[in-house]
């Protein structure tokens, strides 16, 4: 058993950051549950820590991060397993991902990092820099330690604390961007827009979010397009492969909060909305916050072909702008503070201005900058595609 009282540790007498005797480590399954009982202190927001436990055993039992995630421990070197000082601790998860260069594209494997904790009696030693460092010399050495075909190519995290601490390891800030629409009441919703036309959105449940956004049509249009932006512009680009498996993990930790928070309500059935005739989809979950001003329904991923003529721009449009009328309509419903969507493409912009002329894309500058590394001793330049919420970790 993990001895979890530190009562006896002399913090004083603890090494700094920069020492020789720290080291980062794999943790075991007792050091893991117990790093998770020491973060809820920041993460179990209104559960308590048997539930929260429950909560993060529930997300690793999902098929996207079953069989590739990590716990990472910075402890002193030479101390006992199961009895090691956790000083600070994070998870990094496998992804499956694209890298994109001159018309070619080529599956690869990534990594995502969350979870990044150092204990408040520890803080002001230099230990979350300390494992970061550490973490990022580790992620450069998994190309070499793994065959070619598995190794780690980049890792993306999502900084809350803004852009310059993950950046001096090497994790660039990337654009990390997004509207904020309120929720809608039924009578606003069914209100008509003064001079504009929507069509009508369908509410879609998990399965047809697998057929209309998953299925090997749309993997090979998406993977066509990856392939003409290469052609047509200099650099690679890079993606996280937006799995049925990243919906999936998202609408596991929404049902179980949901299950908890919201026992007046049935299971959140509705997963996205779309049109049909346009051809636009997407996907969302409903995020419960610490407090009702936090709650916030996210907009996962849009699915849409590119418009080739003013008039399917403008249907295009239309029909991203019934979607997100639907969504604020489902996040009034679930007592969600506000729809929010990352990195608008223009034509998003133009379905938002159907709904809200005033509303103004806001720069993350501090909470959820998204941030990429290129991992070995090639420091690749690349651009970030489809960098949206689905990806978060």
């Amino acid at each position: 058993m993990i001895a979890a009282d530190n009562s006896h540790l002399d913090n004083a007498a603890l090494p700094s950051g920069d020492s020789p005797e720290l080291v980062l480590v794999p943790a075991t399954p007792e050091e893991r549950i117990e790093s998770i009982k020491l973060n809820s202190v920041v993460w179990k927001g209104a559960l308590d820590l048997d539930t929260y436990l429950a909560r993060e055993n529930h997300l690793h039992q999902q098929a996207l991060v079953k069989d590739g995630l990590d716990i990472w421990l910075l402890v002193v070197r030479g101390e006992a397993e199961n009895q090691r000082t956790i000083l600070a601790s994070c998870e990094t998860y496998k992804k499956k991902a694209v890298l994109a260069q001159d018309g070619n594209v080529e599956p690869i494997s990534a990594h995502g990092l969350g979870s990044v904790y150092c204990r408040p009696e520890f803080r002001g030693k230099g230990y979350a820099k300390r494992m970061v460092s550490e973490l990022s010399k580790k992620m450069d050495t998994w190309q070499t330690e793994t065959i070619l075909a598995n190794r780690s190519r980049f890792s993306v995290l999502y900084s809350d604390i803004g852009k310059k601490f993950y950046a001096q390891f090497g994790w660039k800030p990337y654009p990390s961007a997004h509207f904020s629409l309120s929720p809608l009441s039924k009578n606003e919703h069914d209100r008509a827009i003064t001079g504009v036309s929507l069509p009508k959105a369908k509410t879609l449940v998990a399965d047809d979010v697998r057929h209309s956004m998953c299925n090997d049509e749309i993997v090979r249009k998406e993977l066509g397009l990856l392939r003409t932006v290469s052609q047509r512009s200099p650099g690679a680009k890079v993606a996280i492969l937006p799995s049925f498996e990243h919906y999936k993990w998202h609408w596991a930790r929404e049902e179980f909060l949901a299950n908890i928070l919201r026992k007046d309500k049935k299971p959140p059935l509705i997963k996205g909305a779309g049109e049909d005739k346009s051809r636009v989809y997407c996907a969302w979950n409903r995020n419960f916050g610490e407090t009702p001003e936090e709650n916030t329904l996210y907009i996962l991923r849009w699915i849409y072909d590119e418009p080739t003529s003013a008039e399917e721009t403008e249907a295009t449009a239309r029909a991203m702008a019934a979607i997100l009328k639907r969504a604020q309509l489902e996040a009034y419903e679930w007592n969600m503070a506000k729809v929010q969507f990352w990195n608008p493409t223009p034509l998003m912009e133009k379905a938002v201005a159907m709904l809200d002329p005033t509303a103004k894309i806001i720069h993350r500058e501090m909470d959820s900058v998204a941030c990429l590394k290129w991992n070995g001793a090639e420091k690749k330049d690349v651009e970030w595609l489809w960098n949206e919420k689905y990806a978060w970790c």
